[in-house]
Protein backbone atom coordinates (compact mmCIF):
# COMPACT_ATOMS: atom_id res chain seq x y z
CA UNK A 1 0.00 0.00 0.00
CA UNK A 2 1.37 3.36 -1.06
CA UNK A 3 1.00 6.38 1.23
CA UNK A 4 0.93 9.74 -0.55
CA UNK A 5 3.23 12.58 0.51
CA UNK A 6 1.15 14.61 2.95
CA UNK A 7 3.80 17.22 3.81
CA UNK A 8 2.51 19.89 1.36
CA UNK A 9 -1.04 19.51 2.68
CA UNK A 10 0.22 19.70 6.26
CA UNK A 11 2.17 22.87 5.53
CA UNK A 12 -0.86 24.51 3.91
CA UNK A 13 -3.20 23.46 6.74
CA UNK A 14 -0.77 24.76 9.36
CA UNK A 15 -0.52 28.09 7.55
CA UNK A 16 -4.31 28.37 7.36
CA UNK A 17 -4.68 27.50 11.03
CA UNK A 18 -2.15 30.16 11.99
CA UNK A 19 -3.93 32.74 9.85
CA UNK A 20 -7.16 31.86 11.68
CA UNK A 21 -5.48 32.62 15.01
CA UNK A 22 -4.82 29.03 16.07
CA UNK A 23 -1.16 29.83 16.59
CA UNK A 24 -0.46 27.51 19.53
CA UNK A 25 -2.23 24.48 18.06
CA UNK A 26 -0.69 25.07 14.62
CA UNK A 27 2.75 25.34 16.22
CA UNK A 28 2.29 22.07 18.08
CA UNK A 29 1.24 20.29 14.89
CA UNK A 30 4.17 21.77 12.99
CA UNK A 31 6.65 20.74 15.67
CA UNK A 32 5.46 17.13 15.62
CA UNK A 33 4.97 16.95 11.86
CA UNK A 34 8.41 18.18 10.94
CA UNK A 35 10.55 16.64 13.67
CA UNK A 36 12.94 13.78 12.93
CA UNK A 37 11.65 10.25 13.45
CA UNK A 38 13.28 6.86 13.08
CA UNK A 39 10.73 5.41 10.66
CA UNK A 40 8.04 6.73 8.35
CA UNK A 41 5.51 4.64 10.26
CA UNK A 42 6.47 6.35 13.51
CA UNK A 43 6.23 9.74 11.77
CA UNK A 44 2.77 8.97 10.42
CA UNK A 45 1.58 7.90 13.85
CA UNK A 46 2.86 11.07 15.48
CA UNK A 47 1.35 13.23 12.74
CA UNK A 48 -1.98 11.45 13.06
CA UNK A 49 -2.10 12.00 16.81
CA UNK A 50 -1.16 15.67 16.38
CA UNK A 51 -3.84 16.23 13.73
CA UNK A 52 -6.51 14.54 15.85
CA UNK A 53 -5.46 16.66 18.82
CA UNK A 54 -5.69 19.92 16.85
CA UNK A 55 -9.08 19.02 15.38
CA UNK A 56 -10.41 17.95 18.77
CA UNK A 57 -9.07 20.99 20.62
CA UNK A 58 -10.06 23.64 18.09
CA UNK A 59 -13.20 22.05 16.58
CA UNK A 60 -15.27 24.72 14.79
CA UNK A 61 -12.43 27.25 14.84
CA UNK A 62 -10.46 25.26 12.25
CA UNK A 63 -10.99 26.85 8.83
CA UNK A 64 -12.91 24.62 6.42
CA UNK A 65 -10.03 24.36 3.95
CA UNK A 66 -7.59 23.42 6.71
CA UNK A 67 -10.00 20.82 8.12
CA UNK A 68 -10.40 19.29 4.67
CA UNK A 69 -6.63 19.10 4.18
CA UNK A 70 -6.12 17.60 7.64
CA UNK A 71 -8.81 14.99 6.99
CA UNK A 72 -7.10 14.08 3.73
CA UNK A 73 -3.87 13.65 5.69
CA UNK A 74 -5.65 11.46 8.23
CA UNK A 75 -6.92 9.27 5.41
CA UNK A 76 -3.31 8.65 4.38
CA UNK A 77 -2.21 8.10 7.99
CA UNK A 78 -5.06 5.61 8.32
CA UNK A 79 -3.46 3.39 5.70
CA UNK A 80 -0.74 2.63 8.25
CA UNK A 81 -2.54 3.44 11.51
CA UNK A 82 -6.23 2.50 10.99
CA UNK A 83 -7.19 3.70 14.49
CA UNK A 84 -6.15 7.24 13.54
CA UNK A 85 -8.37 7.38 10.47
CA UNK A 86 -10.97 10.15 10.42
Amino acid sequence: MQVKDIAPKLRRAIMLAREAGLVESAGELEARAFAAYTTSSEWLGEVGVAIRRLLSRERARVPAEAAELLNECLAEVGKVWPNLRR
